[in-house]
């Protein structure tokens, strides 16, 4: 990782922890103590969905999933960790790759000026860490989004009903 990249995530990471705790300065001079409450358990949970994928050590997915929110101006991805001990070791880069790749295809079929808030989940079952991306289903064209998903090698799964949920292991 380049020094400019460290620079850029650590700007963007303050940005938001002091737009935080400028809600949170906000609310406490209004007297609104269950605003506080709300934005501090907020920012906690925030915290440990980030510790949680701390613990894969997939630093090179990480850097990149934190620029997507940053950067993207349509999506948004919310991450959860399921894997309570240390997981059976994930292969970073493909991981990377392949997460690129279905982010390669989701914006041919965004709808123009639509925001995609996501959930990245990890679970690991048996030995094997089960992925799942979930989105709501506003999509041009979801049933071709679909076939397109379903053609990466890797992908196992797409369900279309309440959300659009693309899954694989890794």
């Amino acid at each position: 990782m380049k020094e400019q990249d460290v620079v850029e995530m650590l700007r963007h990471y303050r940005h938001d922890w002091l737009n935080d705790m400028q809600l949170i300065l906000g609310y406490a001079q209004m007297g609104k103590l269950d605003k506080i409450q709300s934005k501090i358990t907020e920012v906690m949970e925030r915290s440990n969905q980030e510790r949680g994928l701390d613990r894969l050590n997939i630093p090179k997915t990480m850097v990149w999933l934190y620029q997507l929110n940053w950067r993207s101006g349509t999506f948004q991805l919310h991450f959860q960790s399921l894997i309570e001990e240390q997981p059976t070791i994930i292969n970073d880069e493909e991981l990377l790759a392949k997460v690129q790749k279905i982010f390669q295809i989701l914006p041919s079929y965004q709808k123009e000026y639509e925001e995609y808030i996501g959930t990245l989940i990890f679970k690991k079952v048996n030995h094997t860490i089960h992925i799942h991306l979930t989105f709501d289903t506003n999509w041009i064209n979801i049933d071709a989004l679909k076939q397109k998903l379903e053609s990466l090698s890797f992908i196992q799964n797409v369900t279309i009903q309440e959300k659009l949920r693309i899954e694989w292991q890794e």
